[in-house]
């Protein structure tokens, strides 16, 4: 049996949505790489002093290393100016369709405290994620991760190395388009940082989300939704357009691959959460709560 129509499209539809908002994100980090790597070039390169194409070991030149701490100061903050919108802007349409998708799905029998339930949601998520009225709060997740200067770091220490060692001007300006940029064979340095953290964003807010409205409904079955790609991990294959217990989740983090026996390593590391994590890192992936009357027709040995 397959899922009714009317809430397959408010799935699919939420689905797209996420879809498009990680596109624009991956997009602008895409654009803000570059800028910063046209910055450096452009502001600090011209000043390095050189001789016969080699940079040489000077008091200027070790001021300038010092130097990109203004410049990866200022580009992080072009950072923060220009995701943290996009982020409070995507998160509020996910709480909204969520909504919506409940609303669906539990018709007549909705509860009269439904949008008091939905503003707690609110709260409660936002809060999990550092934000409280669109802006950041002070040690939250958010904050922490804008604030992140690990690529600054690195960038600091290629440039000291390159003064130490009297690097070929043309070797440094190569590696350090690679470290920002990316090439053939590297991400580019704020891709990896959001990669890392952000890009899963708001596949985990809507999962956050839909966990917390499923057991304020107390809803204890889903469908594992998202279809297949060329390059679907065999969990996502094995679960994907099934309807699955909350207690079966739990056992997920230990789910052996059956044609290795194994853990796969997306799964079950620490602070994997299965009703959030899924199929782990990059999962596309989302879970569809169903009510009980529902998940029985759809899977029968349920009832049992």
């Amino acid at each position: 049996m397959k899922l009714p129509k009317r809430i397959q499209d408010v799935i699919n539809k939420k689905q797209e949505f996420i879809d498009a908002a990680r596109s624009k994100m991956e997009s602008s980090v895409i654009k803000l790489q570059t800028k910063l790597l046209n910055e450096i070039v452009t502001n600090i390169i011209p000043e390095l002093e050189t001789k016969d194409g080699l940079i040489i070991e000077s008091p200027k030149n070790y001021r300038l290393i010092s130097a990109l701490d203004k410049t990866y100061s200022d580009f992080q903050q072009a950072t923060t100016k220009t995701i943290l919108p996009q982020i409070t802007s995507g998160t509020g349409e996910i709480s909204k369709q969520s909504a919506n998708y409940f609303n669906v799905m539990l018709g007549s029998d909705l509860p009269g405290k439904f949008d008091k339930i939905v503003s707690t949601a609110d709260k409660l998520i936002n809060m999990r994620l550092g934000l409280e009225g669109g802006k950041l709060v002070r040690g939250g997740y958010l904050q922490s991760f804008f604030d992140s200067n690990n690529l600054g770091t690195e960038l600091k220490q290629m440039t000291s190395k390159a003064v130490t060692s009297g690097m070929d001007m043309k070797e440094y300006i190569t590696m350090l388009s690679d470290k920002i940029t990316g090439s053939e064979e590297y991400t580019g340095g704020l891709e990896r940082q959001f990669q890392r953290y952000a890009y899963d964003l708001y596949q985990q807010y809507d999962a956050s989300y839909n966990q917390t409205l499923g057991n304020e409904f107390g809803f204890r079955y889903f469908i594992y939704q998202g279809g297949l790609v060329k390059d679907s991990r065999v969990f996502c294959v094995e679960h994907n357009n099934k309807v699955w217990s909350v207690e079966e989740a739990q056992d997920w983090a230990t789910w052996k691959d059956p044609t290795t026996g194994q853990v796969p390593s997306y799964l079950g590391y620490p602070g994997y959460s299965p009703l959030i994590d899924r199929g782990g890192y990059n999962c596309r992936h989302s879970l569809g709560w169903i009510s009980d009357e529902l998940a029985y027709e759809m899977r029968p040995e349920l009832k049992e």
